[in-house]
């Protein structure tokens, strides 16, 4: 009988650290689709765009595959992405952006109001995020230069300032702007770590990649135009409304195309880089579907042409 008794106690805990397991793991893709807004909010594929431009450059200078600390500074990316996610989130919950009935609480599993969690359940996160981030970054300078945590520190406070007190720059309509310094942080991170020291010809290096990336944010934000015009949210979208947004376009994709011409010139870029303008029909052809597609939509349709052109200056880098 005591035997039967300790065999029946021996399941009953089996089965308690079974479902323990079960809700842990359920937590923890819950997270993961929280703070990654389910890999949609910008695509998920549009991360290589942040690491492999200042990998490309590395290469480039040190005329070797550093591959070692561009896997590791990659991976040490991905908390600051989530935090600053969490933070976007938790203030343009409390700022009453967004609302129930907002597009951006449809075109993912919004944590509040899809996920029923709390807004200390965002704050928290995202401070646990960012700890994480500076703890991996000062490891990871131990080994390959303390600048990293200056190049760190800047990427977070990038990444806090999009919606965080005091700056909070996107609430200012100037969203644009911050994700373009934020795109150049994010290279120059990887740059330093793979080729081990800072170069100035970086920065001229990784422009034209900024500036297609800080347009996809603005084509976001035209896609929720109405929605934020309705909810007196500023965005420079709201701003040139929508006639001047596909001016604005264009104007964008020139300044990209210019760049690559002149980094070329300046011998930045190979010429190989050249044949990227090949894809500026491509960009012309975006450029004018401003007013003759449904916005909602856009921002589906546009990142893969977007992710297209750049990858393909990235190999044409490489080569």
């Amino acid at each position: 009988m005591e035997l039967l008794k300790f065999d029946y106690l021996i399941i009953e805990s089996s089965f308690r650290i079974v479902g323990i397991g079960m809700s842990l793991s359920g937590e923890i893709k819950k997270l993961a689709d929280i703070s990654s807004r389910g890999g949609r909010v910008p695509p998920i594929y549009l991360y290589l765009i942040f690491i492999l431009p200042g990998f490309v450059f590395s290469v480039d200078r040190i005329g070797h595959f550093n591959y070692i600390p561009f896997i590791l500074v990659s991976i040490t990316i991905i908390p600051l992405i989530a935090a600053t996610n969490l933070f976007d989130d938790y203030f343009d919950y409390v700022k009453g952006v967004d609302k129930a009935d907002s597009p951006n609480t449809h075109y993912r599993h919004h944590p509040i109001f899809h996920y029923g969690v709390t807004e200390r359940y965002l704050i928290e996160w995202a401070v646990v995020f960012s700890a994480i981030y500076l703890l991996m970054s000062f490891i990871l300078s131990l080994r390959y230069g303390l600048i990293l945590n200056l190049i760190a520190a800047i990427g977070l406070l990038l990444g806090y300032g999009y919606t965080g007190p005091p700056i909070g720059y996107k609430y200012l309509g100037t969203g644009e702007i911050g994700i373009f310094f934020s795109t150049i942080a994010a290279g120059e991170y990887v740059s330093f770590a793979a080729a081990g020291r800072f170069y100035i010809s970086s920065l001229p290096f990784l422009v034209p990649f900024s500036l297609i990336i800080a347009l996809l944010l603005f084509i976001g934000n035209y896609r929720d135009l109405e929605s934020d015009q309705r909810s007196g949210f500023k965005t420079l979208a709201v701003s040139l409304g929508k006639k001047r947004s596909e001016f604005f376009s264009i104007s964008v994709f020139t300044l990209f195309y210019g760049a690559i011409v002149l980094l070329s010139v300046l011998k930045v870029y190979g010429v190989l880089s050249l044949i990227d303008l090949a894809t500026a029909p491509f960009a012309y052809y975006l450029s004018i579907m401003w007013s003759r597609r449904d916005s909602s939509g856009f921002e589906k349709f546009a990142g893969p042409y977007l992710f297209g052109i750049l990858m393909l200056l990235i190999i044409l880098l490489i080569l």
